[in-house]
């Protein structure tokens, strides 16, 4: 290891098997401290395992894992010590029957911490959730979205020095999804916690995220896997076909049979009409939701199936484009990654 410099956190040849397969094969990841880092993959990519093993949830069949230069596994004790330095909230937190405040203070509780100051504690944490006031209500009763916030704030209580969240926002509204982002940001820049958050949503890991680890079948990969499809791979006149059951798509690849395919949102070509140009696919689409992201927007369509697609505002204003808008989709088979 690097002398002059030790990160927060260090894998080195991690290899984890469950049931004799091998879930995650990650050769070496480094993560400073005080920064945000989104974990990002399909289903079944390995996100929760590397999630556990870097939160010292799990032990890797193979590898190290280093905790400010230290490795974690050399003594049990070491073990200990650092697992109070980190907390997780999971996709579905359970909480206690019984009172936000009680909820909250749990972790305080157990560690002897005092009455009056385990007030001002769950005070000062339902403040950084947003849910002011909420001491005395029914945790169980709590929307999705509260609920989720309530989890956060139990594990604010005890100061972490890394924070870990499995899938925060996938079983909330939209509107709890912008409060629980603005919740990341607030506690990254004020508690100055480490933050990883594992998600399958693209966007949401570049918005919040200071760094993006994509993992594929175990593996991290370059590609951020927005517009991934399954499909079958097969030559036609020497033209290599990805065919998802749904659509055609050209592609530039040696490989035959069941692939996945990626496409970045910001290679396709958007136009509302065909466009003259050496690119060998063109679809058309209906948009179906748009972001605005200042500088650029995203949106959404159905072309046979969902895509991203990323334009410009200027772009997107100079078409005068809306939800229902029927478009074309033009990219390169260059462009596709076959994997």
């Amino acid at each position: 290891m690097n002398s002059t410099y030790t990160p927060l956190i260090e894998i080195s040849n991690i290899v984890h098997l469950y049931k004799g397969m091998r879930v995650l094969d990650v050769a070496q990841l480094s993560f400073d401290k005080g920064k945000v880092y989104a974990v990002l993959g399909p289903n079944g990519s390995g996100k929760t395992t590397l999630l556990n093993i870097l939160g010292v949830l799990l032990k890797p069949t193979k590898g190290t894992v280093y905790f400010e230069g230290k490795d974690v596994y050399a003594s049990t004790t070491l073990v200990s010590d650092i697992r109070e330095k980190m907390t997780t909230v999971i996709q579905n937190p359970v909480l206690f029957d019984t009172t936000v405040e009680k909820n909250i203070a749990y972790g305080l509780a157990i560690r002897g911490v005092n009455g009056e100051k385990i007030k001002s504690i769950v005070a000062e944490c339902l403040s950084t959730v947003r849910l002011e006031g909420f001491q005395k209500r029914k945790a169980r009763l709590l929307s999705g979205g509260e609920a989720q916030r309530v989890a956060i704030a139990r594990a604010l209580a005890i100061k972490p020095q890394v924070l870990f969240l499995d899938e925060f926002t996938s079983n909330v509204d939209e509107k709890s999804i912008e409060v629980l982002e603005n919740v990341i940001k607030t506690i990254n820049k004020e508690y100055g916690s480490t933050v990883f958050l594992v998600t399958h949503d693209t966007q949401q890991a570049y918005r919040l995220a200071d760094e993006v680890v994509t993992l594929f079948e175990g593996k991290v990969i370059a590609s951020s896997l927005e517009n991934l499809f399954r499909g079958k791979v097969k030559k036609v006149n020497d033209i290599s076909v990805f065919d998802t059951g749904k659509i055609t798509i050209e592609v530039v690849t040696d490989k035959e049979g069941m692939v996945y395919a990626a496409i970045d949102p910001r290679d396709i070509i958007l136009s509302l009409q065909p466009i003259s140009s050496s690119a060998r696919n063109s679809f058309f689409g209906e948009i179906t939701r748009i972001v605005d992201e200042g500088s650029c927007v995203s949106m959404t369509m159905r072309a046979g199936e969902e895509f991203k697609v990323k334009i410009t505002r200027e772009s997107f204003l100079g078409m005068k484009l809306g939800v229902g808008s029927r478009v074309c989709l033009t990219f390169k088979s260059t462009a596709v990654e076959v994997f």
